[in-house]
C-alpha cells in the first residue's frame, strides 16, 4: 500500500510544471512562431544545435513529438499545435498573476503588444506617439512590443493573441473582435507628376482621363466596397503595403489612394497631386480592436484609456 501511494505521488510530481519546462516551452513557442530552428536562432541568439537539443528535451519530458523537421521543412504536429496553444494560455496566466501581484503594490507590470497601422509615424501629429510617451512615463516597468501591419494582418494578430490591441482602419469587421472608434483621417486619390492627369484641371477631361488610368489596388482592402467610385477603373497592379502603393503612384503610371498625411511631402515637392480637386476624397475612421470575450488586463486598460484621451483632439480631416 505504501509503495503504491509513493509511486502515485512520484508520478504526480513528475507531471508538475517545473521552471525548466517553462523555459523549454518559451523556446518552443519562439520556434513555432518563427516556423523553424534557423529563424528562431536569430530571436533566441543561440545555435540551432542548442535549440534542437532543447526541443528534443521538451518532447522527452512531455512524451510526444511536437514538430517535424528535416528536408521536407518545419511543421508542427497536431500535438505540437495543442501544446503551443496551451503554452500561450499558460504564459498569459503567468503574466496576469505577476500583474495582479505587482498591481497590489501600486505599480503596473507586464507586457503590452500593439499592432498598429503601417507608416503612422509619418503623421507628424499622430496620437500614438503622445499616447506611448505618456504610457511609458506611467508604466516604466512594462515591456512593449510593436508591430506595423496592414489592417487584415492587425485583426488576425489580435484574434490569434499575437498582439493585445490593434489600431488601424478596418473595413471588414470580424465577429471575434470589438472595435472602438478613436479618430478620423482623410484618404485621397493621387497621381504622380509624370501622369497625364497631373496637368489637367478641366473636370470633364479629368473624369475622362481617370477612367482610362490604371488604378493601383490595395491588397489589404476590398476596393469595390471601400472605394466604389474607382470600381470600374482598369488595374494591373496590386500593393500590399501603403509605401508600395506610393511607389506605384510616383511612377506616373498609376492613380491610387493614400492617407493625406502620408502623401503631403510628395505633394509639397510637386511629385504628387490630389486628383479632381478632392472629388474622390474619403473620410476613414481609425479604430482600436480587441478580442471579444477577453477582459483587458490592467496594462492594456491603462494604455487604452491614455490613447482614448490623446485621440479626442486628433483629426486630419
Amino acid at each position: 500500500m505504501y509503495k503504491d501511494t509513493t509511486k502515485r505521488q512520484s508520478s504526480m510530481v513528475a507531471k508538475q510544471i517545473a521552471k525548466a519546462d517553462i523555459h523549454l516551452l518559451r523556446v518552443f513557442c519562439v520556434v513555432a512562431e518563427a516556423e523553424g530552428f534557423s529563424n528562431a536562432q536569430v530571436v533566441l541568439n543561440v545555435a540551432t544545435s542548442t535549440i534542437s537539443r532543447q526541443i528534443s528535451e521538451l518532447e522527452t519530458r512531455l512524451g510526444m513529438r511536437l514538430c517535424d523537421r528535416g528536408r521536407t521543412g518545419f511543421r508542427l504536429t497536431d500535438n505540437g499545435t495543442t501544446v503551443y496553444q496551451a503554452a500561450q494560455k499558460l504564459f498569459g496566466a503567468l503574466g496576469e498573476f505577476q500583474e495582479t501581484v505587482d498591481g497590489s503594490r501600486g505599480r503596473l507590470f507586464g507586457h503590452l503588444s500593439l499592432g498598429i497601422i503601417e507608416n503612422w509615424a509619418s503623421n507628424k501629429s499622430a496620437p500614438i506617439v503622445r499616447a506611448l510617451s505618456e504610457f511609458m512615463s506611467k508604466a516604466p516597468d512594462v515591456t512593449i512590443e510593436m508591430h506595423s501591419l496592414a489592417p487584415n494582418d492587425i485583426e488576425f494578430a489580435v484574434l490569434d493573441d499575437k498582439v493585445s490591441i490593434g489600431i488601424g482602419v478596418f473595413h471588414s469587421p470580424k465577429p471575434g473582435l470589438i472595435y472602438t472608434d478613436v479618430c478620423k483621417e482623410m484618404v485621397r486619390l493621387y497621381c504622380g507628376a509624370d501622369h497625364p492627369l497631373f496637368d489637367l484641371d478641366d473636370p470633364a477631361k479629368v473624369e475622362a482621363a481617370l477612367h482610362r488610368s490604371l488604378f493601383a489596388k490595395r491588397a489589404y482592402l476590398n476596393e469595390d466596397v471601400v472605394a466604389p467610385k474607382t470600381r470600374d477603373f482598369p488595374s494591373n497592379a496590386t500593393a500590399h503595403q501603403m509605401e508600395a502603393n506610393a511607389l506605384l503612384i510616383l511612377t506616373g503610371k498609376y492613380v491610387g489612394y493614400l492617407p493625406s498625411y502620408f502623401a503631403e511631402e510628395w505633394v509639397a515637392d510637386g511629385r504628387m497631386k490630389n486628383i479632381a480637386n478632392g472629388g474622390y476624397d474619403r473620410v476613414v475612421t481609425v479604430q482600436t480592436a480587441i478580442r471579444r470575450g477577453v477582459r483587458p488586463n490592467n496594462v492594456s486598460k491603462t494604455f487604452l484609456e491614455i490613447f482614448a484621451s490623446e485621440t479626442k483632439a486628433f483629426s486630419t480631416v
